[in-house]
């Protein structure tokens, strides 16, 4: 049922001439990289602290979970299950869960939960943006409707879990340590898991593997360095930086738009040039550790410094 599905939306494609291809191909690109990041930064930097440092958490506590049972369950992409189906683009990896599902459901689902009930069009605004994510992933034939199922009930799910999580955390003071053990305690455990784990090596006509596990266990590195990154980074920023909201409208936007460079000189630059060079694991790991520690704690001690500084300069003159 699930391919005929699949089958159903490509003959729908054929007969429309691709014309949605291009939407639904931006719709999905939304829910994944560099923009669920940026969102991230601008509510943590300078719009909503807390929300920004739990939406950090959340995505990466889900691509995390994400990447656990893509490499624990090894399913194969549409097309490797059946020639018959022919996708918009092809996607590297495992099939299940869907990876844009988790992330948009964290995502959409983290500004739903925060700002939902006050701004009501804003909410209707990401059920419709989390709904058309999952619809596009079926419609360019990259997954099945059980992996966008499974994907955004776990990333919402994940949400409801994080509030809970978080609101016992901000009880008691010394609670907040649990992150940084349970981050490295996961990181851990997960390398170990899925370096010792079996995986599945069956090829093609022509000899070729069809799914190369040693391919898809750098992705687990890079999320298991994120998640170690962004858990280290938010208790290091909540106990020593403790930069300050409460800064003029020009300052955020400040922030924002440098930090926005640094991103995107990071993601498009640095990372490829890195990993082109070397491309053993290990080396994702490192960066995405780097990244989110910059993010969350290096980037907001530099600028918090920079701003004391001149603000004492200009209160002197």
């Amino acid at each position: 049922m699930d391919l005929q599905y699949l089958l159903l939306l490509q003959k729908f494609r054929e007969a429309t001439g691709g014309v949605l291809n291009d939407f639904f191909l931006q719709i999905s690109d939304l829910s994944y990289g560099i923009f669920i990041w940026m969102l991230a930064c601008i509510l943590f930097w300078a719009v909503d602290k807390k929300t920004g440092a739990f939406l950090f958490l959340n995505i990466a506590v889900n691509r995390f979970l994400m990447q656990l049972l893509k490499l624990t369950f090894c399913v194969y992409r549409p097309w490797i299950r059946s020639a018959d189906i022919v996708p918009v683009e092809t996607a590297s990896g495992y099939s299940f869960p869907s990876g844009h599902s988790v992330t948009s459901a964290s995502n959409y689902g983290t500004v739903l939960a925060r700002y939902g009930k006050k701004h009501k069009p804003l909410g209707a605004l990401m059920i419709v943006m989390l709904l058309l994510t999952m619809f596009s992933r079926n419609y360019i034939g990259v997954h099945t409707p059980q992996d966008v199922a499974v994907g955004a009930t776990l990333g919402l799910v994940m949400v409801f879990l994080g509030i809970r999580a978080w609101e016992w955390i901000d009880e008691k003071p010394g609670r907040e340590r649990i992150i940084p053990l349970a981050g490295v305690a996961l990181t851990a455990l997960f390398l170990l898991y899925i370096n010792l784990k079996s995986y599945p090596l069956d090829y093609d006509a022509s000899g070729k593997l069809l799914v190369d596990p040693a391919k898809m266990m750098k992705d687990g590195y890079k999320d298991a360095g994120r998640i170690l990154g962004v858990s280290l980074g938010w208790y290091l920023e909540r106990r020593y930086v403790r930069f300050s909201m409460d800064v003029p409208v020009l300052t955020k936007v400040t922030r924002c738009g440098v930090g926005a460079l640094i991103i995107m000189l990071y993601e498009m630059a640095v990372m490829p040039a890195v990993t082109g060079a070397v491309s053993a694991g290990w080396i994702g790991f490192v960066l995405t550790f780097v990244e989110l520690m910059v993010l969350m704690a290096v980037y907001p001690l530099c600028f918090s410094r920079l701003e004391a500084r001149f603000g004492r300069k200009a209160a002197a003159s």
